[in-house]
């Protein structure tokens, strides 16, 4: 029986379609292994049945969990002592592969819905839910033919899964290839887009040279040979990149002005901690803006519809919904955020959109809309704190694995080999994401008066930006990448 047309989840789908966001930012399940999942499959063209290995992981304390006496009798093959093994042996082996490959909690008990933390392309799984279309949204980026070539990122991110001399791989790989190897692999090719399926704009264009970045300077500085360390970061920085196009897309797209994005050293300076958290908050606002404007632009589209009031209220009444209960829970929702912002809003056609982005985060999104995925990934990045759903503000308290991450995502060839001045790293950061370190407090309080974040900002902002940035200035001295020279000078260069 075919589904009944349904206007809010129609309109749901095609927000989501490649055309305008390209993926679904609305799960509070994704996790960086969901991500890799899904970016992996696309890279390699192949995934795996792993339910051998995914019996192992899962913890014993969890229900329907496989004993570890049934482990012992299944597996007593591939055992050195057989069925006589050690049930202690294999039990503390079980909770060690749970904290390898399951540091994100994403292997459930039952199969099917399982990610795990990926070290070999023997461990890419099929596709699950929580994934949202990320990892598909991250290839076609990758994807696109710049100067006749794509991304080195991908040939890389398939060397390193391909790599199968490590440690993890020999120990693993029996249990993987059990009973036998040949039938656990499932071939999906890599499917590259055509260049007229890609839609392109300038905020993919930073995350294509970002990636394009990282992958040449991880094999500068050596850290590619680290094929652990390769995915890792190539998982970070999809993840930042997701973050980066869901709050920066409404600039890219309809011109609006770049949200800046405050890092905070963590000193508790009130002025950068209340300035970062404004700037996370006008974030979230930025992408219920994309919502406002992308679904503007689809009903400007329709051509029974003009910009009068009477036309949109006629539009109204024409929605069809999948069922009568939807219809009349929805429809007076609609007309009644429309009557309210019509009355500040000189354009009808706006004020629907409007009207529409609202009953779309109510009904269609209620359990975690995109604006609330900005806290879901930023967290579980690296790029957002405090974590913990206690604590309701958050702000850009990153961690040093993703600020060696972004650094090396704007760092030249040069910048690598020779070093740079730490005031001129701020300054690229600025430049290419728009986050603002407190390296040129002049300049970058100007960024934050045009986004009306320093005029309600408390104490002396200006200074405090600039003691931001010397405390960020160690932390890159802590991590080994970095030289703090007589006269005051910090260069930033790899380790």
């Amino acid at each position: 029986m075919a589904t009944k047309y349904d206007y809010l989840a129609s309109l749901s789908k095609e927000l989501l379609d490649a055309k305008y966001l390209g993926f679904t930012p609305t799960s509070n399940s994704t996790k960086p292994p969901h991500i890799a999942n899904g970016l992996f499959r696309e890279c390699v063209g192949e995934y795996w049945d792993t339910e051998m290995i995914h019996k192992w992981i899962v913890s014993e304390q969890k229900d329907n969990a496989t004993p570890s006496e049934e482990i012992v009798s299944e597996f007593k093959s591939i055992l050195s002592r057989k069925d006589l093994e050690n049930i202690n042996n294999i039990k503390k082996l079980r909770f060690l592969f749970n904290e390898i490959f399951n540091p994100d909690n994403t292997v459930y008990p039952k199969y099917d819905f399982s990610s795990y933390n990926i070290t070999t392309h023997w461990l890419i799984h099929s596709s699950v839910a929580p994934e949202g279309k990320i990892g598909r949204f991250i290839f076609e980026i990758l994807s696109k033919l710049i100067d006749g070539k794509r991304s080195p990122a991908i040939e890389l991110i398939n060397n390193a899964l391909k790599e199968e001399d490590d440690d993890i791989s020999h120990l693993i790989r029996p249990i993987l290839a059990f009973p036998s190897l040949d039938t656990k692999k499932h071939d999906n090719e890599v499917r590259f887009p055509s260049e007229e399926e890609i839609s392109w704009d300038k905020c993919k264009q930073t995350i294509r040279t970002g990636f394009d970045n990282l992958a040449r300077n991880l094999e500068l500085v050596g850290e590619s040979k680290n094929s652990l360390t390769v995915l890792e970061r190539m998982v970070n920085y999809a993840c930042f990149s997701t973050y980066y196009y869901l709050v920066q897309s409404d600039a890219a797209i309809y011109n609006k002005t770049r949200i800046p994005m405050v890092f905070d050293a963590g000193l508790e300076l009130e002025s950068i901690k209340k300035s970062s958290e404004k700037s996370f908050s006008l974030a979230k606002n930025a992408v219920e803006d994309f919502f406002i404007d992308s679904i503007e632009q689809i009903l400007t589209q329709e051509e029974r519809l003009k910009n009068t009031v009477p036309d949109c209220q006629r539009f109204i009444n024409d929605m069809c919904f999948s069922t009568n209960e939807r219809e009349e829970e929805i429809k007076p929702s609609i007309q009644s955020f429309f009557q309210s912002f019509i009355q500040d809003d000189k354009s009808p056609v706006h004020a629907l959109a409007r009207a529409l982005q609202l009953v779309l985060y109510t009904f269609e999104y209620k359990n975690n809309s995109p604006s609330d995925f900005c806290r879901v990934l930023g967290v579980r990045c690296g790029l957002v704190a405090p974590k913990g759903n206690r604590a309701k503000v958050k702000r850009y308290l990153f961690d040093s694995f993703i600020l060696e991450t972004l650094t090396l995502s704007i760092m030249s060839e040069e910048d690598i080999q020779i070093g740079i001045e730490f005031k001129e790293l701020g300054e690229k950061f600025t430049d290419f994401y728009n986050i603002l370190l407190g390296t040129d407090a002049h300049k970058e309080y100007s960024i934050l008066q045009e986004s009306n974040i320093s005029q309600s900002t408390p104490g002396d902002l200006r200074g405090d930006l600039t003691i931001n940035a010397q405390s960020i200035a160690e932390m890159y001295l802590s991590l080994g990448l970095g030289h703090k020279y007589a006269d005051g000078v910090t260069i930033i260069k790899w380790r």
